[in-house]
């Protein structure tokens, strides 16, 4: 198998992996829509607005204590790669309070 020919099969499996992530969104969205929200399960409503730089650097820490898998799945769940994909500070605080939310110990 060449070079080419991995680089061209891992894009098509992280294309497939985000279409599954879209799909199951799109799906849970749908099944909630009916049902009355539960105080438990909804999102943390930010009350800061973060900057790029204090964004990145809180879930840098998180992942080098060993939550990288956790802070991959925060972003996937809101439809990033990366944090600087995300453009809407709502967004990037919202991220940083679920990720602030990520037990340490």
């Amino acid at each position: 198998m060449t070079l080419n020919d991995k680089n061209v099969l891992l894009d098509g499996l992280t294309k497939l992996a985000e279409d599954a992530v879209s799909l199951a969104a799109f799906l849970k969205a749908i099944t909630t829509d009916n049902e009355e929200p539960d105080a438990a399960t909804e999102t943390p409503v930010p009350a800061k607005v973060y900057t790029y730089e204090e964004a990145r650097a809180i879930l840098a820490e998180k992942s080098r204590l060993g939550h990288r898998a956790e802070v991959k799945a925060i972003l996937t769940k809101y439809g990033v790669r990366q944090l600087s994909d995300v453009t809407d500070p709502k967004k990037l605080a919202t991220i940083v309070a679920e990720s602030e939310a990520i037990q340490i110990g």
